[in-house]
């Protein structure tokens, strides 16, 4: 076990030395500072509060899927552009076990990126809108909530494709754009879909993933519910695993 969470130590400072993780970071930050001062002094004369301003976070929660994808994507073929996995592959842990180490780094990375997103917005929130943070609403806050815990669900999911990708295509360029164009293009697929009831839709990952629709909305299609959707998640999860694996562990890593 401590050998397992050496690995998972290295392959985070792998992430964390290169510039690219502490620019999307920052970013995040300043887009939090950003969406404060807006909604401060452009929206002044509207009656805009500190849960206000937290729920306006949790719309751009979906823009972290794009940060999160970048890492996620390059996390393995970056090791086999560089030559890098041999190096890897001569320690003493098995390919299952190395793989599973940079799985769980990424989902790391997931956490941290949710969560200094979720802190600078209340930071910033506190900053420019401190006298209404004692102005609960509890159906609100439920709401943040709910869309912060999907949200991240959501990432995971997407994030866990790219990876996949990453280890199949051994391409960072295919790996991370492909779910990128998938996020930014299924939506209006989607849509369609769904107005001209073909219910093939909701068998589609995407229309899945945002599981607040079932709590928050109207699902997409009918006859879509939140154990469908979970049970489709969890498959399609399944199957990201299974080709992972039987690729990594079998891929000729001749450079």
């Amino acid at each position: 076990m401590k050998y397992f969470l050496d690995l998972v130590f290295n392959e985070n400072v792998k992430i964390y030395k290169r510039p690219r993780a502490w620019v999307l970071l920052s970013l995040i930050v300043a887009m939090n500072l950003f969406i404060a001062m807006v909604m401060k002094y452009i929206f002044s004369d509207t009656l805009f509060t500190f849960w206000d301003h937290l729920t306006v976070s949790t719309f751009v929660i979906f823009v972290l899927n794009f940060l999160c994808i970048i890492i996620a994507g390059d996390i393995v073929s970056s090791e086999f552009s560089t030559g890098t996995i041999k190096l890897i592959l001569i320690r003493p842990a098995s390919r299952l076990k190395i793989l599973l180490t940079k799985y769980v780094s990424v989902l790391l990375f997931i956490v941290v990126v949710v969560s200094v997103h979720l802190l600078s917005s209340m930071i910033f929130g506190g900053i420019f809108f401190f006298n209404s943070i004692v102005a609960l609403d509890p159906s609100l806050i439920m709401n943040i909530i709910l869309r912060y815990g999907f949200g991240f669900i959501e990432i995971v999911v997407v994030c866990s494709l790219a990876m996949m990708l990453s280890v199949v295509t051994r391409s960072s360029v295919f790996s991370v754009s492909i779910p990128i164009f998938l996020l930014m293009s299924i939506t209006l697929l989607l849509e369609l879909l769904a107005h001209y009831q073909i219910q093939v839709g909701k068998y589609i990952l995407l229309a899945n993933t945002n599981l607040t629709q079932h709590f928050l909305g109207r699902p997409l299609f009918e006859g879509m519910t939140l154990p469908f959707s979970v049970m489709n998640i969890t498959v399609h999860m399944i199957v990201f695993f299974i080709v992972s694996t039987a690729i990594f562990s079998r891929r000729d890593v001749n450079i």
